[in-house]
């Protein structure tokens, strides 16, 4: 069960990382002295796939910006989980 939550505590502390890490890229990405920080890579599915099974309409789509911002994040997420 310990490997378990520290799996757990490690994959949402590189998730928070990604997503602050994304929000900074994104906002400091404006200024052009940081605009290095925005440069990333989308993946993920350009139109979601769609199952219709008569009385339920399901839609499934996934996209991941990673830019150099959410990169770091994560690295500091990861070094934070080597602190606990």
């Amino acid at each position: 069960m310990r490997d378990r939550k520290n799996a757990l505590n490690l994959f949402i502390l590189f998730l928070a990382g990604m997503v602050v890490g994304g929000f900074i890229g994104y906002y400091l990405g404006q200024n052009p002295l940081f605009e290095w920080l925005n440069y990333g890579k989308v993946f993920g599915l350009e139109e979601p796939l769609t199952l219709e099974l008569g009385i339920i309409h399901l839609v499934l789509g996934i996209t991941i910006n990673i830019n150099i911002a959410s990169i770091f994040g994560m690295v500091l997420g990861g070094l934070i989980y080597r602190q606990m």
